[in-house]
């Protein structure tokens, strides 16, 4: 056989072990696999997802401020706006490593000489497997001193935790309303103040311990 006949034979060979290991490549993760994707979309799986916010402001002037956490597990979302002056610590932070998700937020306000309005709400979709609960809140104040705290873990349609706390001291309008369930199944509690108060507000919703 002449060495022209050698080398194509050879070529033919390399080309047929190529398309035998990248046939094994297929079978193992699919058609439509982009195998190059593999490790990265690996690292993710095993990481999961991490965000991190702090906050710090202090002056007078127009206040604007908006934020939403959405998950399958978790639902946060909530804005605030107004004119006057204001020295605010907020921190809010997510933590998702496969099905379980950890939310918390921390804030510090002080607020006066003009108006500020906010309304927000933080939602647990699989709590009691399932049937939900939900705090929100809403105000319109004209000065106000506020500390508020929120954890949320959200395990599966079984093991779930929702904790809000808040100290305050205010002139205005404030209203507070917790909700477990729904439609006819609803259990709620809804508190609106308007005038001059201080007030402490603990709610906590736990099916952890149930079977």
């Amino acid at each position: 056989m002449s060495l022209l006949g050698l080398i194509i034979m050879a070529a033919m060979a390399l080309a047929m072990a190529a398309v035998s290991f990248c046939s094994v490549q297929a079978a193992d993760y699919g058609p439509n696999y982009a195998f190059k994707h593999f490790p990265f979309e690996r690292q993710l799986a095993a990481n999961g997802f991490f965000f991190d916010e702090q906050s710090s402001v202090s002056g007078r002037g127009e206040v604007s401020i908006k934020g939403k956490f959405k998950d399958r597990a978790v639902d946060s979302k909530g804005w605030m706006k107004g004119y006057g002056s204001i020295n605010l610590e907020s921190l809010r932070s997510m933590n998702k490593i496969g099905k379980k998700v950890d939310f918390s937020s921390q804030s510090d306000l002080v607020f006066n000489g003009g108006q500020l309005k906010n309304s927000k709400s933080t939602k647990l979709p699989f709590f009691e497997k399932g049937i939900g609960a939900s705090v929100s809140e809403r105000f319109n104040l004209s000065q106000v001193e506020k500390s508020e705290s929120s954890i949320i873990r959200s395990v599966n349609r079984f093991n779930n935790t929702m904790s809000f706390n808040t100290e305050m001291a205010f002139n205005g309008l404030w209203a507070i309303k917790n909700m477990r369930g729904w439609s006819i199944n609803m259990n709620k509690s809804e508190q609106i103040y308007s005038g001059s108060f201080q007030t402490e507000k603990k709610i906590e919703f736990d099916d952890s311990n149930k079977v």
